[in-house]
């Protein structure tokens, strides 16, 4: 700086000594200043440095890792500490979309729903991609300047109330060259920020980069955790279920043979066939069960393998009817199939009637002797399953037809409260009335079922009101 001598009483002009007097302690405050400038930035430095070791204390510590939201929340604690910070914003960066989220956004204190930017400005990816060093504006026309008319569009009834803000931080995180996502601080004073802030607010970002991988990492280990301990009970029930539905076809196929070895030459030939018969129903259940449980396996572990193409409804059912023939027959149970001939529907032949034979076979099983199935099929426009929507991965909408086929079977058996109804479908579910009844199963087939179904592009689902007589359907 300098210093500006002046004698407004006399009007003089300064004099010689007195000019190299005020040079010379000129000289001293100089030193005196910049002694004093060096030790408030060693001083700011070493606040600085302290707040970075004890932002990277908090982040790190067990209790801020719990959950993103609290990773969030601790990040924007600790960046209030150090600088202005009226609103805040954390934006993940989703590598599969290409495109980013605004995962975490707080305003004065009010947090806001996160929100998905529809386009990704040009010049946050060179941000985030290339320059690395973050953006500091420190008015609104430069923060616009640098969006270049590629403002994400804000919903008014989520944001509306805002205010604009006027001074803006923004920063890229990263973990190692993995980019995460940005970091930004906004003040709603113009001006409110300096490079230090920038600088600042950097160094907090690789902290963030860590705590936001390692919370992350927290979060798919609980997981998968949570996932082995569910496989492991499943696998446990399995093993009990499974050997307790299979015991009795097989102990059913072992007292029949061993009926007709040990009497055979003592017994009519009615009651030999009667005895074979009832042997191969025993054996054609165990190969349902087994059938079930193998499908089950390779749809896990290698997806549903499709032959997709126009298959006639009817014949689909009819084939499945021949098949349960000597059921019905026996039982004595009507089915009334309501389909018209030329409705057609594009799927996988085979995992129709896969579908279908589950379906009406548990139809018979459950139900009582006599009682009447119906198996109705009709084509509907896509806006009938509003209310069932289709599956996210449902391939059949890239189809240039917006007609669906809904196939249902109707039995008139006791009924599935809803209290059940939502476990139907998952993997080795049996409800308890029919754990204690006659009929056999390994709780996989509806959930074969879903699978199937939904690799096709549909849905299935229930309709019961759970009351007995009044049945259920299938659909």
């Amino acid at each position: 700086g300098f210093l500006t001598p002046d004698a407004p009483l006399d009007g003089l002009r300064p004099t010689y000594e007195t000019l190299s007097f005020l040079e010379l302690f000129a000289n001293q405050a100089a030193v005196v200043i910049e002694g004093a400038r060096l030790y408030e930035e060693a001083q700011r430095n070493s606040e600085e440095r302290a707040a970075l070791i004890e932002i990277g204390r908090v982040l790190s510590a067990p209790e801020a890792l719990r959950d993103l939201d609290t990773v969030y929340q601790t990040i924007y604690e600790q960046v209030k500490r150090v600088m202005p910070a009226d609103a805040f914003f954390v934006i993940r960066y989703l590598h599969q979309k290409d495109a980013l989220m605004i995962d975490y956004f707080i305003d004065e204190e009010v947090s806001y729903p996160t929100f998905e930017f529809q386009h990704f400005p040009a010049n946050m990816k060179k941000l985030l991609f290339e320059e690395r060093q973050g953006y500091l504006f420190s008015c609104e026309q430069e923060y616009a300047h640098f969006l270049n008319e590629e403002a994400p569009e804000i919903d008014d009834n989520l944001f509306g109330s805002m205010r604009p803000s006027q001074s803006f931080l923004f920063v890229p995180i990263h973990y190692g060259e993995t980019p995460i996502g940005l970091l930004s601080a906004q003040s709603y004073q113009p001006d409110a920020y300096t490079r230090r802030h920038l600088e600042m607010l950097k160094e907090i970002s690789i902290q963030a980069g860590i705590a936001i991988t390692n919370a992350r990492l927290n979060s798919e280990l609980r997981d998968a955790l949570k996932q082995a301990q569910e496989s492991d009970q499943l696998k446990n029930h399995f093993l009990m279920t499974a050997s307790h539905e299979l015991r009795t076809p097989l102990t059913a196929i072992q007292g029949y043979l061993e009926l007709l070895g040990a009497f055979g030459e003592l017994v009519d030939e009615e009651a030999k066939l009667r005895f074979l018969t009832n042997a191969r129903r025993a054996c054609e259940e165990l190969v349902l069960l087994l059938g079930n449980v193998m499908d089950t396996s390779r749809v896990d572990q290698d997806g549903v393998s499709l032959n997709l193409g126009p298959v006639k409804v009817i014949n689909a059912v009819q084939l499945i009817l021949e098949i349960l023939e000597p059921t019905t027959t026996r039982e004595k149970r009507p089915v009334e199939v309501r389909i018209p001939d030329d409705l057609c529907v594009w799927v996988d032949d085979l995992r129709l009637r896969q579908i279908l034979l589950n379906l009406v076979g548990n139809a018979l099983k459950y139900t009582p002797a006599f009682s009447k199935i119906e198996i109705t099929a009709k084509g509907v426009d896509g806006d009938t399953l509003n209310e069932r929507p289709l599956s996210p991965h449902n391939h059949l909408l890239d189809m240039p037809c917006d007609q669906f086929v809904i196939i249902a079977v109707k039995d008139w058996g006791p009924g599935i409260g809803a209290q059940d109804q939502g476990r139907l479908f998952t993997k080795f579910m049996r409800l308890d009335s029919a754990l204690n009844s006659i009929q056999r199963g390994a709780g996989l087939g509806l959930y074969l079922c879903r699978q199937l179904t939904e690799a096709m592009g549909g849905r299935i689902w229930i309709e019961s009101q759970g009351i007995p007589g009044e049945g259920s359907t299938f659909a």
